[in-house]
């Protein structure tokens, strides 16, 4: 193979690469930013304490109880503090689609991501983790 078929075929790779990488960083962009601004449509709330309490009034009928089990950062070393997780413990009469909850309560439990103005809720479906690792990449996260 000449020298200027092999800089040719590296030089399509590269390129390859390159448009590949930032295909993957365009849709994470995309991704983080959709499902930001969804989440903030919902509610955006001063702490995740605060959102975990509006997703059990909305949630459970006839509340007795609510003891919050955990609300801070989702990290063990602390390095991603804009990424929350809560869990609390819930007596009620029942769930708001009617199903009974079990004499010794309920552990609902849900990530909250903090943004420039407070912390909104999203769901573990929607990978709050990956999201949250965008936000510090794009500048997003609030703290």
């Amino acid at each position: 193979m000449k020298k200027s078929s092999q800089f040719f075929l590296l030089l399509a790779i590269v390129l390859g690469i390159w448009q590949w990488a930032l295909l993957f960083v365009g849709g994470s962009w995309y991704y983080t930013v959709t499902n930001l601004e969804r989440a903030r449509k919902n509610g955006v709330y001063a702490s995740p304490e605060a959102g975990i309490r509006a997703i059990i009034a909305k949630s459970y009928l006839g509340i007795q109880k609510i003891e919050i089990e955990h609300a801070g950062t989702n990290s063990f070393d602390g390095s991603n503090p804009h990424v929350g997780f809560a869990i609390a413990r819930v007596w009620a009469d029942r769930r708001s689609d009617g199903t009974l909850l079990p004499v010794s309560g309920d552990f609902p439990g849900s990530f909250f991501l903090q943004m420039k103005d407070g912390w909104v809720h999203v769901g573990e479906g929607y990978f709050p983790e990956f999201i949250g690792f965008w936000m510090k990449i794009f500048g997003m996260a609030g703290g």
